[in-house]
């Protein structure tokens, strides 16, 4: 089976139990908590758990059910009692959702989810019960939890079968914190250092810097303007040369 394949969205479940305690994470105790959710499902839910599951355990009318064919309603052994399912998910996502605010639900993330266990009934009806294990809580998350202790609250389970993977932002300040290798460095001070290989059109082939461009033309001598002048001729056929108005 997919250990993805089991989710809940939004189901309604009752946190019944809630165990804060501590654990071994190398040589330091850290906080840890037990959550333990309960609800009923109708028993096509079963089908997450495996695809003969719930045809092991319960058939259909004999009488084919015409508005919906794939109900199966009778309990094939009433006299059994729970059953444990021996599945661990080692990566949980959980999701407690506020009632009135999204922005106040408890996301605990990273955590295992196991200890299933199944009451089947006559008529079609699973009770489930399973336990979440989270490593260092915050406080915050720990307080919201223990208000809802003991009430039905909509939760949201989501496992992986890999490790949850970086967001862009944390791949970005990842790769800002990573030692950066010799050929990087290298391209880099080209790209910082200032320029010395610039050549303006004074005339000369040498190499010159921004600021002896700038200092070149702050240090060049205005030219004066030229003056425009017309020949005319004088009264006695000689000609003059004045200065045309500028």
């Amino acid at each position: 089976m997919s250990l993805e394949t089991f989710t809940l969205i939004k189901e309604r479940c009752l946190l019944s139990h809630l165990n804060i305690r501590t654990e071994m994470h190398g040589d330091e105790l850290e906080t840890a908590c037990d959550l333990k959710f309960q609800f009923s499902s109708a028993n096509n839910l079963l089908l997450k758990l495996h695809p003969d599951l719930r045809a092991a355990f319960y058939r259909a009318d004999e009488t084919r059910d015409l508005v919906n064919p794939d109900h199966m309603p009778h309990f094939r052994f009433p006299l059994l009692g729970a059953i444990t399912w021996e599945l661990e998910i080692p990566r949980t996502r959980l999701r407690v959702h506020d009632a009135e605010d999204s922005a106040h639900d408890v996301v605990l993330g990273g955590g295992k989810t196991n200890k299933f266990k199944l009451v089947l009934k006559q008529g079609g009806t699973v009770e489930w019960s399973f336990r979440c294990q989270f490593s260092k809580p915050d406080e915050d998350a720990i307080a919201k939890l223990m208000r809802v202790l003991n009430q039905q609250v909509p939760i949201t389970l989501e496992c992986a079968d890999e490790e949850e993977k970086l967001d862009n932002f944390e791949q970005a300040e990842q790769i800002t914190k990573a030692p950066h290798s010799a050929a990087r460095e290298e391209a880099e001070s080209l790209f910082s250092a200032p320029p010395t290989d610039m050549s303006i059109a004074n005339g000369t082939d040498e190499p010159t810097t921004p600021e002896a461009v700038v200092a070149a033309a702050v240090d060049e001598p205005e030219q004066e303007p030229e003056t425009n002048v017309a020949p005319i001729k004088g009264r006695r056929g000689k000609s003059k040369q004045i200065a045309a108005p500028e």
